[in-house]
């Protein structure tokens, strides 16, 4: 399977489609492999019978698209499409945006091993899609490593276990401890996990959890994580649902109200989102396991600032109230709080933090 660029242009495959369909029709039989090996109706046929047969634009298209490893030109071009869409891509300057994430992660690596609330999403991430021994397995946004060291002991001394972080201060953690294992199947490496270099077809399983949300560009990252797995290899990600009000969906709908657009949780947040994201990268087998969760958040005079330029606004760069009128931010905050209020009950305002488990499997045969 060829590998697309890291921005596909689809006017650059529509002539490689009609340069296919030129070699065909000069009777070239450079171009009869190639229709062997990705259509099943050319498969038995000899080089004569290929080149005396019909073979239109849309042949053609069909075959490009499968090298790629796509179905049909059909949903290559949705696929294209996709990443250019604002939503998966609101970020105008890739390295700030990385600071924003690196400056938070980095001072919270110092007690973010206390979260035995993040360590069970790890670990259940692996639990419901657990490797094979000898399996090579990529662990993105490893954090302190939860899913690294357990995948570590899962695939055993013939497998092999690289987990990735653009936070140092969570690598250093994570080094400490593997330090003291003594574990020879596991590295951590610093790495963007949208932008990769490891070849195609290295991993059996790639696991990314509390951390998709900050992927900048969603739709294209699954891609490329698709081309990383071997034929027949898993991923595996948690999402938040997108209406979970203290997670996006409350300060999505006070910001609405004022024209400014909070993506947060969208992409992956519910079940058809996330199918259509993984359908689209290449992925079969689609899998949603939910995991209700949640507390209640006590409602005082200070509700806190969930909607401050300190606050989190993954998948955007900069922050959508960066910049606005401090008369705005204060409506806008009042709105938030006002809502917060009208959900409260004398035990609090339910804050939803129920887990999706996302997973889906690469073609076994291309």
């Amino acid at each position: 399977m060829k590998s697309l660029p890291k921005k596909p242009n689809l006017a650059f495959l529509k002539k490689d489609a009609k340069a296919l369909r030129a070699i065909h029709r000069q009777g070239d039989s450079a171009c009869c492999e190639q229709l062997r090996n990705n259509d099943s109706s050319y498969k038995n046929k000899s080089d004569t019978e290929i080149l005396a047969s019909r073979f239109s634009i849309n042949d053609a298209q069909r075959i490009v698209a499968r090298e790629y490893g796509y179905a049909s030109w059909a949903t290559l071009k949705r696929y294209i499409e996709s990443i250019e869409l604002s939503l998966y891509n609101n970020v105008s300057d890739r390295q700030g945006y990385h600071r924003t994430i690196t400056d938070s992660y980095d001072e919270r690596s110092k007690n973010y091993d206390n979260s035995e609330w993040h360590r069970a999403i790890a670990i259940k991430a692996v639990d419901y899609c657990p490797p094979e021994p000898g399996d090579r397995v990529l662990d993105v946004a490893t954090g302190t490593g939860s899913i690294a060291f357990y995948a570590a002991e899962l695939v055993g001394p013939s497998g092999h276990v690289t987990a990735v972080d653009i936070s140092r201060g969570m690598l250093n953690k994570c080094n400490e401890k593997l330090t003291a294992t003594g574990l020879d199947n596991l590295e951590f490496l610093y790495a963007d996990g949208e932008n990769l270099n490891f070849p195609a077809n290295s991993f059996d399983q790639i696991y990314c959890t509390s951390a998709i949300f900050w992927m900048s560009n969603l739709q294209a990252t699954l891609r490329h994580w698709f081309e990383l797995l071997k034929p027949g290899g898993n991923i595996g990600f948690n999402a938040t649902p997108s209406n979970s009000f203290f997670w996006g969906d409350g300060a999505r709908r006070a910001m609405a109200k004022h024209g400014l657009e909070f993506t947060c949780n969208i992409p992956a947040g519910d079940y058809d989102n996330a199918h259509d994201m993984l359908e689209l990268a290449g992925f079969e087998n689609f899998r949603l396991h939910e995991d209700k969760d949640g507390w209640y958040l006590k409602v005082g005079d200070n509700i806190g600032d969930f909607l401050t330029l300190e606050s989190y606004a993954p998948g955007q760069y900069p922050h959508p109230l960066e910049g606005l009128a401090e008369q705005t931010r204060r409506c806008i905050q009042k709105d938030y709080e006002t809502e917060v209020r009208k959900r409260a009950t004398d035990e609090g305002a339910w804050h939803d933090a129920t887990q999706y488990y996302v997973y889906g499997q690469k073609p076994a045969k291309q």
